[in-house]
């Protein structure tokens, strides 16, 4: 059975981690004290706000602990310092390649347009490249909840910054049956722009015309995916049309859409042949790593080395980045030596 050092050491892929839920306790802490906003001093206290409650109920329960953390993420300095920590946890864990989604709208409550967040968060993680091996790009998510015009002008704009670290956009939020052709207006952009990639969540909360309709509207990617799970039909439209699936087991048990890491569809989805790959989704807020997730899957879906490797592969042909990054980390994973 794989170990966690074998894991660890292994040049993994992350193509879905939220910034503003994988920020360590201690660096919102020391944001806090930055701009004299007013915190808990105690990493154990701050974390308990942070991370989701044991005895969540579903994603609506899960998605609160967020609430905690925007008031501190208001300044470019601030989501500059949170992006560098996300970036520096990913290389500690042994990522090689990861695209860190967040919703310019969430920091935008004091004055900072999209462009100003964006540049933050660029600022950030090209600061992390330049110390640890590894290289990160952007996910710019609209926000579900909020009004049709709101999301197609955060997305108009972080587009129009024609930077290469924006490589795609997302919407998340609390899903809802049926939300992809409500929000299609907004996304209109992605299908006007060959600089960017479309990624939904979808499926998260057995919503599964979710991600037919995502499909259908252009998404190359999906969001957790999880009600594909004892659907076969699905999972063979997913497979014919090679759209990749980004799986987050422990996400997904916190928010019950399984009720444990064993019920995960790993094995279901490896002999279906449906294109997936294994996420965090939220560090913190799942106290979770990369690491943690494949061994998991190892521990409890009897995840093999091979196995690891191929979903690795798998989520770099289906990675936003670009074909020479690609290239690159290709190599890297497929010549790797346990």
């Amino acid at each position: 059975m794989l170990t966690q050092q074998q894991i660890q050491a292994f040049p993994k892929v992350e193509l879905h981690c939220h910034l503003d839920g994988s920020i360590r306790p201690e660096t919102l802490i020391a944001i806090a004290n930055q701009q004299e906003l007013p915190i808990e001093q105690d990493i154990e206290a701050v974390k308990a706000q942070m991370q989701a409650p044991k005895d969540c109920h579903d994603l609506r329960d899960y998605l609160r602990c967020f609430d905690f953390v925007r008031p501190y993420l208001q300044t470019q300095e601030a989501l500059a310092a949170a992006a560098y920590d996300v970036m520096e946890q990913a290389a500690q864990d042994g990522v090689a390649y990861i695209e860190i989604r967040f919703a310019p709208s969430l920091s935008m409550d004091k004055g900072l347009t999209c462009s100003q967040t964006i540049q933050a968060v660029i600022e950030g993680i090209a600061r992390a490249e330049e110390r640890y091996p590894i290289k990160g790009n952007i996910l710019i998510i609209g926000m579900r909840q909020e009004d049709l015009p709101a999301i197609t002008a955060i997305f108009d704009e972080a587009i129009a910054l024609t930077d290469e670290k924006v490589v795609g956009i997302d919407l998340a939020g609390p899903e809802e049956d049926g939300y992809v052709p409500d929000l299609a207006a907004s996304y209109q952009v992605f299908l006007n722009n060959q600089s960017v990639q479309l990624t939904l969540h979808a499926g998260e909360c057995g919503c599964v015309q979710n991600i037919y309709q995502a499909i259908e509207s252009g998404a190359q990617r999906i969001g957790h995916g999880i009600s594909l799970k004892g659907d076969p039909t699905a999972q063979a439209f997913v497979r014919e049309q090679n759209r990749c699936i980004e799986g987050c087991p422990t996400s997904n048990v916190h928010t019950r859409a399984i009720p444990t890491y064993s019920a995960y569809p790993l094995r279901e989805w490896l002999e279906a042949k449906v294109p997936f790959c294994l996420n965090t989704d939220n560090r913190t807020v799942s106290n979770t790593t990369l690491t943690n997730e494949y061994l998991q899957m190892a521990h409890h879906c009897d995840m093999t080395e091979s196995e690891m490797r191929f979903l690795n592969v798998t989520a770099a042909q289906h990675s936003f980045a670009e074909a020479a990054d690609k290239a690159v980390l290709l190599k890297k994973i497929q010549e790797w030596q346990f």
